[in-house]
């Protein structure tokens, strides 16, 4: 249930963030080093650049999509150092992730969550930073992460003397090999779809850093209760994480209603409706629905944890009314509840009225 707060707040705040910049169509440096989303649609890229002291520089851009091979890849990087004419760095690799603070987890995840359910935040994150479970990755994924496109680029001809260290770019520094992700809505509805907790912590820390600040999970979550407040949505809730994971967070059926509601009037609600799994059909609803009114008209967002599960979203009658809902079931016996619920949403949508 989280993801859809961290999401809504997202396509809010990163809209915005992206529309201010309007007179700038290409990706910039924010403070001086990391690059900061195109306000043609906000996005992530990554960046190499050849500095003047010898040294190649990966500046991280915060991309939850980035991985080892592919199209978006380290991979692909690689290819493009390797295109511009490099064949040797008499330097160091070194990777550049101060976009965002160096809080690999929220406070209030378990440590059996971390990192089977959620790998080690960073601004450098290759596969969702899923691969690797050693105290030594848990602690600083990106010099292992950046190690990765060390052997990339040998793989392409390009020798690097150096070893991988943290740093930045220094002025003078030349971009050779440049990386845009797909439209933070497009991830979006990725991270809603498989309930991604990986893209969802990156995403929050993405809405602190459009503050103005190095993106953090607290940041993130300033901002989105700074927004919440805007949208005059009750705060009694609690928030900790962009996931949903952590055990502190708290908000009441009521207040996911009253924030979806709020949701539905914004200039991004049909964005935030596409990206919800529809019943019988996507997502973690796929397989859910089949075969009742609810099947293809419903909208919503799963939440699993340990004694508790929770449905909200949104759908329409077989009369043609529009419906809004959020149920949440806690206790050692929340599981259970999944076919009843199910069967309690059918009904509303089965309404002729």
């Amino acid at each position: 249930m989280r993801r859809i707060l961290t999401s809504a707040l997202a396509l809010a705040l990163l809209a915005a963030f992206a529309s201010c910049r309007s007179g700038d169509t290409t990706t910039t440096r924010s403070h001086g080093r990391a690059p900061t989303p195109s306000p043609t649609a906000a996005s992530f890229t990554t960046q190499v650049r050849s500095a003047p002291d010898g040294n190649l520089v990966i500046v991280a851009g915060g991309d939850p999509s980035l991985t080892a091979r592919g199209p978006n890849s380290l991979e692909a990087l690689a290819a493009q150092v390797r295109a511009a004419g490099i064949t040797a760095v008499p330097g160091a690799l070194v990777v550049d992730d101060s976009r965002y603070d160096t809080m690999r987890r929220a406070a209030g995840w378990q440590d059996w969550q971390f990192p089977a359910y959620v790998g080690p935040l960073s601004a450098l994150m290759v596969d969702r930073n899923r691969d690797r479970r050693d105290p030594a990755f848990v602690a600083d994924p990106a010099v292992a992460d950046a190690e990765l496109l060390h052997v990339a680029l040998a793989a392409h001809g390009v020798h690097v003397a150096g070893p991988t260290v943290h740093g930045s770019a220094p002025d003078g520094s030349t971009v050779v090999a440049s990386l845009t992700s797909a439209p933070a809505s497009a991830l979006l509805t990725d991270t809603l779809m498989r309930s991604d907790n990986t893209e969802a912590e990156g995403l929050l820390k993405e809405v602190g850093h459009s503050t103005g600040t190095p993106g953090s999970t607290q940041g993130g979550l300033a901002a989105t209760r700074a927004a919440l407040k805007q949208l005059c949505v009750p705060l009694a809730g609690a928030d900790d994480d962009g996931s949903g994971l952590s055990r502190a967070n708290g908000r009441s059926a009521r207040e996911w209603r009253e924030l979806l509601q709020a949701a539905r009037a914004q200039p991004w609600w049909p964005q935030l409706r596409d990206a919800l799994p529809v019943a019988g059909r996507s997502g973690t609803l796929a397989s859910r629905f089949r075969g009742t009114a609810a099947e293809g008209s419903v909208h919503a967002k799963t939440g699993t944890i340990i004694g508790g599960i929770a449905l909200s979203g949104y759908g329409t009658t077989a009369g043609g009314r529009g419906i809004i809902f959020s149920v949440l079931v806690n206790g050692d016996r929340a599981a259970a509840a999944e076919k009843p619920l199910d069967a309690l949403i059918a009904a509303v949508a089965a309404h002729q009225g």
